[in-house]
């Protein structure tokens, strides 16, 4: 199953890329994403393997989960097409949800619920009424894990590629990177109130380019599982994001102070 989501993801990929092969922001935004799709894989990987509740689990359903993982992004190239002939957005974790509901392969509440929830806030996943109608309790517990699963990946691999591969994609992450006039220096006080309240930051309160380093930072507040920390520490993106943070915000007190908040959070989270 696994290899076979690789054919499928890299198919994607390259249909996309002869579409937009004009367009070097377009073919930029694919590059990325197949690339952090391999990246979500690994970080996946990591926390099946250091996470005792998959540990207890056989290989099919490994490789189910890490099929999920791989592929929680597919319907991200559909949506780059979309945005190169300036169609409507799509949601790309639904539109990939259904996509792969209609693949007999991979037609499996286990891989399309969670794919098609993985980007919303998480309580969109627990009010969906598929997830809702699941009677029965192991179903429902291994839905749930995967669902935590793609979504720690995907934050660590998008930590690590901000934190590690910032002049090639952070204008991906934060408009404007290189321009900081000093209006690009404030954190928005409504921005600041969902941090401090250990939220993942509301998007639509973002206003300036400090507002989304810190929005990236509180998904620190959305990991599930003590590994996907651990990964966390160990390439060290934690300090790295609030260093990156510096860039567009100079308030080093308020940074210090916010770099204890996620410190402190996690500490009493994941001990």
């Amino acid at each position: 199953m696994l290899k076979n989501a690789m054919k499928l993801l890299y198919s994607e990929y390259e249909k996309c890329l002869s579409i937009v092969k004009n367009s070097e922001f377009h073919i930029q935004y694919a590059e990325e994403k197949i690339h952090h799709s391999l990246q979500v894989l690994g970080a996946g990987n990591y926390i099946i393997k250091h996470e005792k509740w998959f540990q207890n689990h056989g290989q099919e359903f490994i490789d189910l989960a890490k099929t999920a993982v791989l592929l929680h992004d597919i319907a991200r190239f559909e949506e780059i097409i979309g945005l190169w002939n300036k169609t409507p957005r799509i949601d790309h974790g639904v539109v990939g949800g259904e996509k792969l509901r209609n693949m007999p392969e991979y037609n499996d509440i286990r891989i399309t619920l969670p794919i098609k929830h993985h980007g919303h806030i998480k309580e969109k996943f627990y009010e969906d009424e598929e997830y809702l109608a699941i009677k029965d309790n192991k179903l429902r517990d291994e839905v749930e894990h995967i669902f935590w699963l793609i979504r720690d990946a995907d934050k660590v691999a998008n930590f690590n590629i901000v934190c590690y591969e910032t002049e090639k994609y952070m204008s991906l992450f934060v408009p404007n990177p290189d321009q900081t006039p000093s209006s690009e220096f404030k954190i928005s006080p409504k921005v600041i109130e969902d941090f401090k309240k250990h939220k993942t930051v509301d998007y639509n309160l973002r206003q300036t380019a400090a507002d989304h380093s810190l929005t990236f930072i509180s998904w620190f507040f959305d990991l599930n599982y003590k590994a996907s920390v651990a990964f966390c520490r160990k390439l060290n993106l934690i300090k790295l994001m609030f260093d990156g943070l510096q860039n567009y915000h100079n308030d080093k007190v308020l940074n210090n102070n916010l770099k204890e908040e996620v410190a402190k959070f996690l500490e009493n989270n994941f001990k």
